[in-house]
């Protein structure tokens, strides 16, 4: 197998999640504010602001890295890990009460968590095959 098609299907999986994240990281950046009251955050708080251009930075890694011609197995391990951490975050929040979420918002964060728990368990698969 050439080194192309070994990768084929962790670059789109990653390509994916640099989408996913990078939009994320926009609407966070420019909608900080409303986002925040919806999520029971004080909106001058600056932590969803801050949260989107996290992400936009983390969408950046993840195409660099994508765009390779050979993907290190230990790059795709970075992003498994940092993802499971964003979901256990979501989950820690969930189940805390450490913010105050309306129902609404706890159903935003969980589907949110849900879709970043696809892109690790499907990046951990593609993982477990590489060389």
């Amino acid at each position: 197998m050439n080194t192309k098609s070994q990768f084929v299907n962790i670059r789109r999986i990653l390509y994916a999640n640099a989408i996913f994240s990078g939009l994320s990281g926009l609407i966070f950046t420019f909608a900080s504010k409303p986002i925040a009251t919806f999520l029971g955050i004080a909106p001058s708080s600056g932590i969803i602001l801050a949260l989107g251009i996290g992400l936009m930075v983390f969408a950046n890694v993840i195409y660099i890295f994508a765009k390779r011609e050979e993907i290190p197995k230990r790059y795709v391990l970075f992003i498994i890990i940092a993802d499971s951490l964003w979901v256990l975050d979501s989950i820690l929040l969930l189940v805390t009460g450490w913010v105050p979420f309306t129902l609404e918002s706890k159903w935003a964060v969980g589907i949110i968590a849900v879709i970043v728990d696809l892109f690790a368990m499907l990046q951990f698969f593609e993982w477990r095959k590489m060389d």
